[in-house]
C-alpha cells in the first residue's frame, strides 16, 4: 500500500470525456490508499465531486475558455483562439507549480492540459491523440502540427495511451500511426469498465425497447444537438442523459425519461439494456459503449476533426453508424442502420486499470 503517495489529478475542462476516464485511473489510486486531489472546473469538477464526494479532494482550475463554433470549422475557430490556447497552458504552468509548493504531490496526471508538469515531481500526460488530424485543406500543416504535439508530450515523464497497443485499438491512426519513447498503452479507460451494473428490475413504465441517448461536450454545439434530436425522436421510447451535472432525478415526458445526470451505475444499466445509443464520437464515449459491446449512432461535432475521424473509422469497421449533424433528418434511416452493425468491439486484451496504477508507483519508487 503507498499511504504516502499524494496523486494530483487534471483533467481538461472541456466536455465531460477527459473527466470520466479519469474515474478509473482515481478508484486505482484510491485503492493503494493513495491520497487524490484533482483539479478542475465546470462541468468536469462536478462529475468527479458527484461520483467521489469526500472520498477525495477538489481544487478549482478552469483553465482557458475557449467556445465551439455553432457553424463552420473547429480548427479556424481554434486557430483564431491560439492566443488564449497558449496563454492557458502559461496558467497551467503556473498552477502546477504553485500546487507542487502548497500540496507537495508525488505525482500529477493530466488530461490534455499541456502545461499541466513539474520537474520537481513524476509527470504524466494523458491522450488518445498522439497524431492529430487536421481537415482536408490544412493537412500541409499536419506534420508541423504533431512536432509541436509531440514535444509537448515528451516533456512529460510518461505518456499514458487509452486504446489497446494493438492496432487499430478502438482509435486508428489517432493513436497507432507514431511512436513515442515514453509511451504506455493502458487499455481502455472508461468508468464502466470495472463497474458493476446496477442489478435492479426494469424501472417502472419502461419499455422492453428503447433508444438511449448520451449527450455530451461544451456549449454551443451540446444543446444544438438535444434540440436537433428531440425534433426527431417524438414518437421514439426514448431515455436521455443531458451531460448536465448537478440534479440525479429523472423526470418523465410523455415517452421519454430524461436525467441531467446520473451515477455511473444507472448509467451502466441504461446503457447494457438499450436497443442502441445515440451520442457524440468523442473518444470517452466511444470507450464508455465498448465496455457493452453497444450498437450506436455516432454524431461527430461538426469541424471537429478527431470525432469526424473517430465516427468514420468506426463506421468503415462495420461497428457504428456515422452521421453527419446536418443530416440529422436522416436518423431514422441512421438508426435502422445502426441495428445491423456489429457493435463496438470487446477489446481482449483488457489489462486492469491496477497495472497502470502500479507502474506509476514503481516510477515513484525508482525516483526516490
Amino acid at each position: 500500500m503507498h499511504p504516502h503517495r499524494h496523486i494530483l489529478i487534471c483533467p481538461l475542462n472541456w466536455g465531460l470525456g477527459h473527466a470520466s476516464r479519469m474515474i478509473p485511473i482515481i478508484k486505482g489510486f484510491l485503492a493503494k490508499n493513495c491520497r487524490v486531489t484533482v483539479a478542475s472546473g465546470g462541468a468536469p469538477l462536478g462529475v468527479l465531486k458527484n461520483e467521489f464526494t469526500d472520498k477525495i479532494n477538489y481544487t478549482v482550475f478552469e483553465g482557458p475558455s475557449i467556445s465551439y463554433p455553432e457553424n463552420g470549422s473547429m480548427v479556424r475557430k481554434m486557430g483564431m483562439q491560439l492566443p488564449a490556447l497558449l496563454k492557458g497552458i502559461w496558467q497551467e504552468k503556473k498552477f502546477a507549480a504553485r500546487m507542487v509548493k502548497q500540496l507537495k504531490p508525488d505525482m500529477i496526471i493530466s488530461d490534455n492540459c499541456y502545461g499541466m508538469r513539474s520537474k520537481k515531481v513524476l509527470s504524466v500526460f494523458v491522450t488518445h491523440q498522439l497524431q492529430i488530424q487536421m481537415p482536408i485543406k490544412l493537412q500541409w500543416l499536419e506534420k508541423w502540427v504533431n512536432r509541436i504535439n509531440h514535444a509537448f508530450i515528451t516533456s512529460f515523464d510518461v505518456c499514458l495511451v487509452p486504446d489497446d497497443p494493438s492496432a487499430p485499438g478502438l482509435s486508428g491512426n489517432l493513436s497507432h500511426a507514431t511512436s513515442l519513447p515514453n509511451l504506455y498503452f493502458t487499455g481502455t479507460l472508461s468508468r464502466f469498465k470495472d463497474e458493476p451494473v446496477a442489478s435492479s428490475q426494469k424501472p417502472s413504465g419502461m419499455p422492453d425497447r428503447f433508444i438511449l441517448v448520451i449527450l455530451s461536450g461544451p456549449e454551443p454545439q451540446r444543446s444544438i444537438l438535444e434540440k436537433l434530436l428531440k425534433a426527431q425522436l417524438k414518437e421514439e421510447s426514448v431515455v436521455w442523459f443531458r451531460g448536465l451535472p448537478g440534479n440525479t432525478e429523472p423526470c418523465l415526458s410523455g415517452n421519454h425519461i430524461i436525467y441531467d445526470h446520473a451515477p455511473s451505475q444507472v448509467m451502466a444499466w441504461y446503457i447494457q439494456n438499450s436497443e442502441l445509443v445515440i451520442c457524440r464520437s468523442g473518444y470517452s464515449s466511444v470507450m464508455d459503449l465498448s465496455v457493452f459491446g453497444k450498437k450506436a449512432v455516432m454524431i461527430p461535432t461538426p469541424g471537429q476533426t478527431e470525432q469526424e475521424y473517430l465516427a468514420q473509422h468506426l463506421d468503415a469497421s462495420g461497428y457504428i453508424s456515422a452521421l453527419d449533424q446536418n443530416k440529422v433528418k436522416q436518423l431514422s434511416h441512421a438508426i435502422n442502420d445502426a441495428r445491423n452493425r456489429k457493435g463496438l468491439p470487446l477489446l481482449k486484451d483488457k489489462p486492469p486499470i491496477a497495472n497502470t496504477v502500479d507502474m506509476l508507483l514503481a516510477k515513484l519508487k525508482d525516483i526516490r
